[in-house]
């Protein structure tokens, strides 16, 4: 066995890159292109599909899922948080540009090579956090009564385009828009984020491979 088949092997996990032309491909460019700078150039997109993580995922048993982005810079995913600003925990956007302040790659010719995670996110029963003055917007979650929590921006994707898959998954694929919802007025951010406690409650689905 080569070096590199033992390495595949040992991560266990299977990837396979989609066609340009497929559906799921067409739906997550579209779901780029709604926020990401026009600089930015996909190159490829990986299926991911890890040993167990379907398992661990439909055992919580969580709904509101939605397939949210997770940029790779520093920690893992596998890191206990990725984020504090609204409590610890894992830091997931549904804007790709958002995440994108969260990427790192290798710098070539002018042009840094990235990566990007898009995840199945089970939000649950998830806290609003709408006004900063709030208490207990940076407090630990009570998991008790909430499986995640969601600060909420003044631009957001267009609502009315958001779909819901086959499998029962939300993508957000609107345009961005200014929120003018009534009770988001004091908003705590300028982009939607969403935050998980619990890692059981996310699944990598898809890695885009980009250069900006």
């Amino acid at each position: 066995m080569s070096p590199l088949d033992y390495l595949y092997e040992s991560i266990n996990c299977q990837l396979e890159a989609l066609n340009p032309d497929d559906i799921d491909s067409q739906f997550i460019l579209r779901y780029i292109r709604a926020s990401a700078p026009p600089n930015t150039k996909v190159e490829k997109i990986l299926k991911i599909s890890r040993a167990n993580d379907d398992e661990r995922f439909n055992e919580r048993n969580v709904g509101n899922r939605y397939l949210l982005w997770h940029g790779l810079l520093v920690e893992p995913l596998c890191a206990k948080g990725t984020g504090k600003q609204f409590g610890r925990g894992i830091y997931t956007a549904d804007e790709f540009g958002k995440s994108l302040a969260y990427c790192s790659g290798v710098k070539k010719n002018g042009n840094e090579s990235c990566c990007m995670l898009l995840c199945e996110v089970a939000l649950g029963n998830t806290h609003m956090v709408t006004d900063k003055t709030s208490s207990d917007y940076r407090a630990q979650l009570d998991t008790s009564k909430y499986q995640s929590r969601t600060a909420h921006g003044s631009s957001i994707p267009d609502p009315r385009y958001t779909i819901i898959r086959d499998s029962g998954v939300r993508m957000p694929l609107g345009e961005i828009i200014t929120c003018k919802n009534a009770q988001h007025l004091a908003h705590v951010c300028t982009h939607n984020e969403y935050i998980i406690a619990d890692s059981s409650q996310i699944v990598i689905r898809y890695i885009v491979q980009f250069v900006r």
